[in-house]
């Protein structure tokens, strides 16, 4: 494994912070294909810090590093606050037209049985009354 340095964590970090933000763009623009990528990258990214941190005892950071990489986790937290809300909000609008689509098929099935014929409405059929005469 390489040498760990600040640098290199500093790297990472603003590589997760841009991968959020893109992300974020692309769930506004839905676009999946952007979508899978940032997750993709992320998941590497994610990778490389549990690898860091595994072996947190090579390499020791001064005050104002751990400082600058807390701001910058801080922003991170925030940004993926706002993806959970907006893939949150997407998810809820997908539900929402879900049920609406349910709701007018369920609406035009109802007047069909299991055979696909209409059913009878409860007033008086023509039909009916014409037979019997």
């Amino acid at each position: 494994m390489e040498k760990i340095t600040f640098e290199k964590i500093l790297e990472i970090y603003l590589t997760i912070k841009n991968l959020l933000k893109k992300k974020q763009q692309a769930l506004i623009k839905k676009d999946l294909e952007m979508l899978a990528s940032c997750d993709e990258n992320l998941i590497c990214a994610y990778n490389e810090v549990k690898n860091i941190y595994e072996n947190k005892d090579k390499f020791t950071l001064s005050d104002e590093q751990k400082k600058q990489l807390n701001e910058i986790t801080a922003q991170i937290g925030h940004l993926q606050k706002n993806n959970e809300v907006l893939i949150t909000h997407s998810l809820n609008v997908i539900n929402k037209i879900f049920e609406g689509i349910l709701n007018i098929t369920s609406a035009k099935n109802a007047d069909y049985n299991h055979l696909g014929k209409k059913n009878q409405d409860s007033g008086l059929d023509i039909s009916s009354i014409t037979g019997e005469a």
